[in-house]
């Protein structure tokens, strides 16, 4: 139980890139594990990706609307995975730390469902797609998403491959230019999605340029689900219903918190004590 509880913390003290770079791995280890225990109880034809890839189907998006957004959780084989993940880290730091993590989340999180809407709308539009209704799992709408919005906000930022730079701008030139000249070729919606989720980074970018915060709807609906899913202690309440009246307890306790936290940025998690991690999983608990 310790360990689980020293897991909870590592994933609390992580950056929002780490910890979706962590949700997206076990995504696709999990389904692996839990395929087996299907399988053996003869339960092949079900697949647990099924209930959050998104599909074509307007029918099937009416009893799982998530699917928006959670296929980009999840996918299809190991390189798929590591090569978002490669992209998603290089140029997600660069975002998160220079526009903070609310406009990082704006960026990935509607990159995601813009790749999703762009992949629902062209196979229910254009003919060549008539009576293909594949299923989309990927984040790679969302990393397209925020490398294009990098690159727009600063084309000249350089990547470094062994012994040369490479400006950005080149780099996005050619993941746009190889995603359109593949959609013939295979993997369409997949392509038509990387448009989509690059057209909203580029168009954020745009709208961030002029003063214009065009996503924080998320950020407002993300709060609302977590007000909705989470238990929030609140003390007035806790006071009231108990009829009593506070004392410096909590205070006190948020002062060993910070000074907890502090030592974390300092000396890093393994530096706390038994006791130090304790506190500081109690207080997350709230």
């Amino acid at each position: 139980m310790e360990l689980i509880h020293e897991l909870k913390l590592r994933y609390k003290n992580l950056d929002i890139l780490s910890q979706f770079i962590v949700l997206m791995t076990l995504c696709f280890i999990l389904p692996f594990i839990l395929n087996t225990f299907l399988f053996l109880f003869n339960l092949k034809n079900l697949s647990i990706v099924d209930f959050f890839d998104v599909s074509p189907l307007l029918s099937e998006l009416l009893y799982k609307p998530w699917s928006l957004i959670t296929y980009g959780f999840f996918h299809a084989d190991l390189w798929h995975l590591i090569s978002n993940m490669i992209i998603f880290y290089f140029s997600g730091k660069v975002v998160l730390n220079l526009f903070g993590k609310d406009k990082f989340i704006k960026v990935f999180i509607i990159g995601l469902l813009s790749g999703s809407i762009t992949y629902l709308l062209s196979y229910n539009i254009f003919p060549v797609f008539s009576g293909l209704k594949p299923s989309m799992i990927g984040a790679s709408a969302g990393v397209m998403a925020v490398f294009i919005f990098l690159a727009s906000y600063s084309p000249n930022y350089t990547f470094r491959f062994i012994i040369f730079d490479v400006k950005i701008i080149y780099l996005a030139l050619i993941l746009i230019a190889m995603d359109f000249i593949q959609i013939p070729v295979g993997n369409s919606g997949g392509h038509l999605a990387h448009l989509g989720g690059a057209a909203w980074g580029y168009y954020y970018c745009s709208q961030v340029k002029r003063g214009n915060d065009a996503g924080q709807w998320v950020i407002n609906f993300m709060e609302y689900l977590k007000g909705l899913f989470l238990k929030k202690r609140n003390v007035n309440k806790v006071y009231k219903r108990k009829n009593y009246k506070p004392t410096h307890k909590t205070s006190v306790d948020q002062q060993k918190i910070d000074l907890i936290l502090d030592k974390i940025s300092v000396s890093g998690y393994d530096s706390l004590t038994k006791s130090e991690k304790n506190i500081l999983f109690k207080a997350g608990k709230n």
